[in-house]
């Protein structure tokens, strides 16, 4: 089995991501990525707070324990019904915000 060279071997984290920062799409990729971590979270610790288990919210959503899991690694994407229902599901509600970055 060969491996492919790493580009970025023995570089800076800092130097790397120079780089990755002129790239197109880059920073609205991270950006997007930040969004669905933070969502990620807030299931999370939601979960949490309510004292419900993966395996029982993943019962009441009528849906797998993996995929609870992956919703909260943020390893999922998730549509606004699919948020409200895990927020119903542990007994509260989903309130979104847009911010914007601009003025328009």
């Amino acid at each position: 089995m060969s491996t492919l060279p790493n580009k970025h071997r023995g570089s800076r984290v800092r130097a790397w991501l120079a780089g990755e920062l002129k790239t197109p799409g880059f920073r609205e990729g991270l950006k997007e990525a930040g969004a669905r971590r933070r969502v990620a979270r807030q299931i999370h610790d939601a979960r949490k707070k309510a004292g419900v288990s993966q395996p029982e919210l993943a019962r009441r959503l009528g849906t797998s324990q993996a995929a609870v899991s992956r919703m909260e690694a943020g390893a999922q994407n998730m549509t606004i019904d699919i948020i409200e229902s895990i927020a119903r599901a542990l007994g509260g509600r989903f309130e979104g915000q847009i911010i914007l970055d601009r003025r328009a």
